[in-house]
């Protein structure tokens, strides 16, 4: 019993010397909750401003690109049917453009699958044609929801 208060006596006199050492430094929970410090990090010299630019700002491609010779853009569509991109082209009850697409089209980049719809816009020149001109795009899969539709502001993806 006596080493067992003797170790104890030890152990308080320990701690109590402990917390006169660390009396003026910061410990582990004063770091964790403290009132807030400036925080003076900059992290570009002279407080420089890095300009960044979208994709769209980047993107100079227009559907033409994808046309060499007159004639090529039937080529084209024909390549997007045989690949499962496109699967049906129709005009749905109320008269609205329907663009029906397969699993090959929903495996596409964001970016790409716009390039296709701006390029079947450019053939059939949906959204010229009339002042609110636009098509749905709709998932051969799933019928119940569209996936977005196309108008002149570009794909809007549901």
């Amino acid at each position: 019993m006596r080493s067992f208060s003797f170790l104890l006596l030890l152990a308080m006199a320990m701690v109590g010397l402990s917390q006169f050492s660390y009396a003026g430094k910061a410990t582990y929970w004063s770091s964790i909750y403290h009132d807030g410090y400036k925080h003076d990090f900059e992290p570009y010299v002279g407080q420089q401003k890095l300009n960044q630019r979208s994709t769209k700002d980047m993107d100079s491609w227009t559907p033409a690109d994808w046309i060499d010779n007159p004639g090529d853009e039937k080529i084209i569509l024909r390549d997007f049917y045989a690949m499962g991109i496109i699967k049906e082209q129709y005009m749905d009850h109320d008269n609205i453009p329907v663009l029906r697409v397969g699993e090959a089209f929903v495996k596409l980049s964001s970016f790409d699958q716009k390039r296709v719809l701006e390029f079947v816009d450019y053939v059939f020149k949906i959204t010229e044609s009339e002042k609110n001109g636009m098509f749905y795009v709709i998932y051969d899969r799933d019928d119940s929801e569209p996936l977005g539709l196309f108008n002149k502001s570009g794909y809007l993806n549901y």
